[in-house]
C-alpha cells in the first residue's frame, strides 16, 4: 500500500486500538466516486480479522435499500455467530416487519418489537466483545434500508464503554442530502476520513509499486496516468493493469499510458455504480464535447435542469470530469461506445439542433450532423454547406468532403443538390481534380438553363479549362461574366488567369475571334470584364513589359490565403517574376508557397508548385532538380487529374532527361500518351519543344525540325508567338545547322532577336545569339559567343551558359590559341557538371560536314528510285513520318486510319530499302510544301 492510502488505513487501526481498550468508536469513511472506500474497508477487515477481532461485514445496495433490515441481516450472516442469537434476533424482527414497508413509519421509528430485537441482538454483541473486540463494517452507506440505518444508530447509542468498533462509508456526493437518520448516523462519528484523487507523488508510488524500476521516469508515467485517469484511483490501477508497468514501448523514456480493456471496464464502472444519471450525463458530456453547458445537457436528454450541475460536480470530483469537460478522449470514447446506432442519431441530430440554435460555429454543428449520419432539416443543409468552408480553411479536408456529401445525399435533385455539387467540385480540386468528373455533367446542364450561380460555374469551367475544352470553358466564362453578380465573384478574375496559363492568352469573347490567323495583330484589343488582380499574367509581361502595377498584382497573389487562391493564379505569379529577371524573389516565394502547401497537405497545389519550380530549375540549368521536381509534379495527381495540363510537368521532364544524356528515360516519357486537348495548349507547345530537342539529341533532325515547325505555326496561329515563352526559332535555326542550312538559321534568329526587343530576356538573347554565332563567319563568332555568355550568366542559366563557352573553346581552338581554348573549356567543364551532365557539345561540331550534306541532298539510286516508285498517299504518309509524326498523329492529319498508316508505312520502309524511320531520306522534304507538318 503505498503511502497516501496507508496513513488511512493507520487511522482505523487506531479507531480499533482505542475500541479493543473499552471504548467503543464510530469511524466514517467519505469519498469520491470510485476513489477506493471499499477497497481500504476490505485492507482493514483483513487487518481487524488478523489481530483476532470479531469481524462483521455488509455492503448497501440499490436494489436492496427496500429490503427492511436488509444490511443487518448481512452483517449477521458475514462471521459466525452463536445460532440462538440468530434465531432470537429473528423470532421478534420477523415478526414486527412482515408485510411492513418503510412508508409504514415516515419518522424511521422502530417499533416495540424491532426494539426488543434489536436489544437482544446488540446485547448478545456486547457480550461476545468482551472476549474478543468487534468490528461491524458496513460499506456504501447510503444505499442501507432505513431499518438498518435506525438499528446502527441504536447500536451507537450504545458503544461507549464497549470494545466495539463501527466502520461505515458513505460518497462524498455535492448536494447531496440522505435520509434524516443516516445524516444523524454520520453526523456521530468518533473519526472521519475523506478520499480525494491521487496526487502525482501518490501515484508514482503506485507505478514503483507495480515494479517500475527508475524513479525519473516513473515520475513521468506518473503524470500522463494523472491526465490520463484525472486521479481517479480505480482508474490509475486499470491504467497499470492494461499492460506491464502500464506502458507500452512507445518513444520516450517512460513510454506512454495505455488505456486497454481494463480502463474500459473502470470507466464503465465508475458511471454505473452510483447513479444511472451519472452515464446519461456523462453521454450528454461525450456528444456535446466542448460545448457542455449545463443547461444544454438538460435540454439534450432531457433532465431536470437543477440536477445536472450537482451530477457533473460528482464526475469532477471523481477525475472524470475537468474545466467542464470528459477528463480524457479516452473516457469520452468508451462512453460514446455505450451508445446505440439508434441513440446515436437521435442524440446527435438533437445537439446539432442546439448548437445551431445557440449560434455555434457551423462546423461544430456539421460534426453533429456526420456522427448522427442524417440532416433533420433545411437548417442543416445550410449548416453543412458553411462548415465545408470552415473546414476546409482548417485544412480538413476529409471533413469537408463527407459533410457535403451528405448533404447531397439527404437534399434530393433540386437546387441545392447543385450548391452541393458546385461545393464538392471546389474541394475536389484541392486534392484530386478527377474526383470531380461524377459532378461535372449535372452542373453544366444547370449552367445552361440558367439555374448555376457565376460562384457555382467557377469549379466547372476550371475543370473544363484542364480538361482542355477551351472553346466550352471560354463561352461559359463569359456567359457568367456578363451576369449581374460577376463584380461579387471574386474567382472569375482568377479564372481567367488559370486561362491564361493553360493557354497562353488572355481569354477574350468568343465573337471576338478573328477567323483566320493573318487577321490578328501583335496588339489584341483588351479583353473585356473582371481582369486578373494587377493583370499579374505572362501576357501582359510579353506585350508591355515589367511595370510597377504588374509586381504589385504578383505580390498581391503570393501574399494571399493558399486556400484563398487557385494554384494557378500562384504558378502564374511565380512565372512572372522569375521570367522578368526577379529569380531571387520568385525562387523564395516558390520555398513559401511549397511550405504552406505540404503544411496544408494540398496535392494539387503541390504538383502544381513543383511543376512550375522544375521550369525555373531548367532555366536556370539545374537539371537535377528540376528532373525531381517535374517527376514529384507527376506524382501528386494521377494523369487523369492533370488532364491537358499534364503536359507542364511532362515536358520540363522530357527536357531534363535528354540534356542529361538519358536518352533511354526520355524516350520512354515521350512513349506515354498524352490527351490530345494537351496540343492545344501552352503545355502542349512545350511538350513538342521537348520532343524536337529529344530528336535532335538522337538525330532525328527532320523530326526536330517538324515539331518545331509545328510550335511555330500553333503560336503565330494563337497569338501567342513570344521566344520568352517557347523560343522554337532558336531551335529550329539548330536544326538547320544539322542540315547545313546558315541562311534560314541566320534569318530565324534575326526574327527571333527582332520579337524580344532591344534588352529584354537575356536568357532568350543569350541562346539566340549563340545559334547565330554558328551560322556567322568566323571572324564574327568570337564577339557573338562572349556577349551571348555574358548575357547566359547575367540570367544564371549555368547550362547554356555551359554550351557556350565550349562554343567559345571551340573558336579558340580553330584560331590556333590553344591555351585560351583550353582555358575556357575547362570553365566550360565545371559549369556542365554543375548541371549534372556532360553532353554540351559545341554547335559547330555539330554542323554537318559538306560531303554529308551533299549525300543528304542526293540520295543513293537506289533510294531516288524508290521515292519515283512512291504513290502519293505513301509520299505524305512517309513525308510525315520523317518529320517524326507518330502513327496516330499521320492518321489524324490525313483523315486515315492507323492501321493504313502503317500499311503505307510497310510498303515504303520496302520501296526505299530501310527499316525504320529514322532511315528515311532527307529528300522526302521536298514535298513537304505539299503537307503542313
Amino acid at each position: 500500500m503505498f503511502t497516501g492510502r496507508k496513513k488511512h488505513l493507520d487511522v482505523l487501526l487506531s479507531s480499533l486500538t482505542q475500541a479493543q481498550s473499552g471504548s467503543g468508536q464510530v469511524a466514517l469513511v467519505t469519498g469520491c466516486l470510485a476513489s477506493g472506500k471499499s477497497a481500504l474497508l476490505q485492507q482493514f477487515s483483513e487487518k481487524a480479522d488478523s489481530s483476532g477481532a470479531i469481524v462483521f461485514n455488509a455492503t448497501g445496495s440499490r436494489t436492496e435499500r427496500d429490503l427492511p433490515m436488509g444490511v443487518v441481516w448481512q452483517l449477521l450472516h458475514s462471521t459466525p455467530i452463536p445460532s440462538k442469537v440468530i434465531r432470537r434476533f429473528s423470532r421478534f424482527s420477523r415478526a414486527e416487519t412482515a408485510g411492513r414497508s418503510e412508508e409504514d413509519s415516515p419518522s424511521g421509528g422502530l417499533r416495540r418489537g424491532e426494539v426488543l430485537a434489536l436489544n437482544s441482538l446488540f446485547s448478545s454483541l456486547l457480550i461476545l466483545a468482551r472476549s474478543r473486540p468487534a468490528v461491524i463494517i458496513v460499506d456504501d452507506l447510503h444505499f442501507a434500508d432505513n431499518a438498518s440505518l435506525q438499528a446502527l444508530l441504536f447500536l451507537r447509542h450504545r458503544l461507549r464503554s464497549s470494545r466495539v468498533l463501527v466502520v461505515l462509508s458513505s460518497w462524498d456526493r455535492p448536494g447531496y442530502v440522505g435520509p434524516a437518520v443516516q445524516m444523524e448516523l454520520m453526523r456521530q462519528a468518533h473519526h472521519r476520513i475523506r478520499l480525494g484523487r491521487l496526487s502525482t507523488e501518490e501515484i508514482t508510488e503506485l507505478v514503483l509499486d507495480a515494479g517500475h524500476r527508475d524513479p525519473s521516469s516513473a515520475a513521468d508515467l506518473a503524470a500522463g496516468l494523472g491526465v490520463l485517469s484525472g486521479g481517479n484511483p480505480l482508474l490509475v490501477r486499470a491504467l497499470l493493469d492494461d499492460s506491464p508497468l502500464g506502458v507500452d514501448e512507445g518513444p520516450g523514456p517512460a513510454g506512454r499510458p495505455v488505456a486497454g480493456e481494463a480502463f474500459q471496464r473502470a470507466v464503465l464502472d465508475c458511471l454505473h455504480r452510483w447513479d444511472p444519471a451519472l452515464m446519461e450525463v456523462a453521454r450528454g458530456l461525450a456528444v456535446l464535447d466542448d460545448h457542455a453547458a449545463p443547461e444544454l445537457i438538460a435540454r439534450l436528454l432531457p433532465m431536470q435542469p437543477d440536477t445536472v450541475p450537482q451530477l457533473l460536480a460528482v464526475l469532477e470530483k471523481a477525475g472524470l470530469l475537468h474545466q467542464g469537460r470528459l477528463g480524457s478522449p479516452e473516457i469520452a470514447a468508451v462512453v460514446r461506445g455505450t451508445l446505440s446506432g439508434e441513440e446515436t442519431t437521435r442524440l446527435y441530430s438533437r445537439a446539432a439542433e442546439l448548437l445551431y440554435e445557440h449560434g455555434a460555429m457551423a462546423r461544430d454543428v456539421a460534426r453533429r450532423l456526420l456522427r448522427a449520419d442524417t440532416v433533420p432539416g433545411p437548417w442543416a443543409l445550410r449548416a453543412l454547406r458553411q462548415a465545408a468552408e470552415q473546414t476546409l480553411a482548417e485544412n480538413d479536408v476529409d471533413s469537408a468532403v463527407r459533410g457535403l456529401e451528405l448533404g447531397l445525399r439527404e437534399c434530393g435533385q433540386g437546387p441545392e443538390a447543385l450548391k452541393f455539387r458546385a461545393a464538392l467540385v471546389r474541394v475536389a480540386w484541392r486534392v484530386n481534380p478527377s474526383a470531380a468528373a461524377r459532378h461535372i455533367s449535372p452542373l453544366y446542364d444547370a449552367l445552361n438553363l440558367g439555374q448555376l450561380s457565376a460562384r457555382d460555374a467557377a469549379p466547372l469551367i476550371r475543370h473544363l479549362l484542364w480538361q482542355g475544352d477551351r472553346a466550352t470553358a471560354t463561352r461559359l466564362l463569359w456567359s457568367i461574366t456578363s451576369s449581374p453578380e460577376a463584380g461579387r465573384t471574386a474567382g472569375l478574375a482568377e479564372l481567367r488567369i488559370a486561362h491564361e496559363w493553360i493557354y497562353g492568352a488572355p481569354c477574350e469573347p468568343p465573337a471576338a475571334e478573328p477567323t483566320a490567323p493573318s487577321d490578328r495583330s501583335r496588339a489584341r484589343r483588351p479583353a473585356a470584364g473582371p481582369q486578373p488582380r494587377g493583370s499579374a499574367t505572362l501576357s501582359t509581361l510579353w506585350r508591355q513589359g515589367m511595370s510597377e502595377a504588374l509586381l504589385n498584382g504578383v505580390e498581391h497573389i503570393l501574399q494571399g490565403r493558399l486556400g484563398d487562391t487557385i494554384p494557378e493564379a500562384g504558378a502564374m505569379a511565380l512565372l512572372v517574376l522569375h521570367h522578368s529577371g526577379h529569380r531571387k524573389r520568385a525562387e523564395y516565394w516558390h520555398g513559401v508557397l511549397s511550405a504552406e502547401a505540404a503544411r496544408l497537405d494540398a496535392p494539387t497545389w503541390q504538383a502544381v508548385l513543383a511543376s512550375v519550380g522544375a521550369d525555373m530549375a531548367m532555366r536556370r540549368g539545374d537539371l537535377a532538380r528540376a528532373a525531381a521536381l517535374a517527376r514529384d509534379a507527376l506524382s501528386r495527381l494521377h494523369a487523369q487529374s492533370w488532364g491537358a495540363a499534364i503536359g507542364f510537368p511532362l515536358s520540363t521532364l522530357i527536357l531534363a532527361e535528354t540534356a542529361m544524356g538519358r536518352y533511354e528515360e526520355a524516350s520512354k516519357l515521350l512513349d506515354l500518351v498524352v490527351p490530345e486537348a494537351v496540343f492545344d495548349t501552352v503545355a502542349g507547345l512545350q511538350y513538342l519543344y521537348a520532343r524536337g530537342h529529344y530528336n535532335l539529341a538522337v538525330d532525328r533532325v527532320l523530326a526536330a525540325a517538324g515539331d518545331f515547325e509545328r510550335c511555330g505555326a500553333l503560336m503565330r496561329e494563337w497569338d501567342v508567338d513570344f521566344p520568352a515563352l517557347v523560343p522554337w526559332r532558336s531551335s529550329l535555326a539548330q536544326a538547320n545547322l544539322r542540315l547545313g542550312r546558315s541562311r534560314e538559321t541566320a534569318e530565324l534568329i534575326a526574327q527571333q532577336l527582332d520579337l524580344l526587343g532591344p534588352s529584354e530576356y537575356a536568357r532568350t538573347r543569350g541562346v539566340s545569339l549563340r545559334v547565330l554565332a554558328a551560322a556567322s563567319p568566323l571572324k564574327e563568332r568570337c564577339a557573338l559567343l562572349q556577349e551571348a555568355a555574358l548575357l547566359l550568366e547575367q540570367s544564371e542559366d549555368r547550362l547554356e551558359l555551359a554550351r557556350t563557352l565550349n562554343d567559345i573553346s571551340q573558336v579558340y581552338q580553330t584560331l590556333g590559341d590553344l591555351g585560351r581554348a583550353r582555358l575556357v573549356a575547362r570553365r566550360a567543364t565545371q559549369e556542365a557538371k554543375a548541371c549534372n551532365t556532360d553532353v554540351v557539345t559545341p554547335l559547330q561540331a555539330l554542323r554537318v560536314p559538306k560531303h554529308v550534306i551533299r549525300s543528304q541532298s542526293e540520295p543513293p539510286a537506289h533510294q531516288t528510285d524508290g521515292l519515283v516508285a512512291l504513290s502519293e498517299a505513301e509520299r505524305k504518309v512517309a513525308t510525315l513520318a520523317a518529320y517524326g509524326h507518330t502513327n496516330r498523329e499521320i492518321g489524324r492529319k490525313l483523315y486515315i486510319t492507323v492501321s493504313t498508316v502503317e500499311q503505307h508505312l510497310t510498303r515504303v520502309y520496302r520501296k526505299l530499302n530501310v527499316r525504320q524511320r529514322t532511315d528515311l531520306p532527307s529528300e522526302l522534304t521536298r514535298y513537304a510544301s505539299d503537307i503542313r507538318p
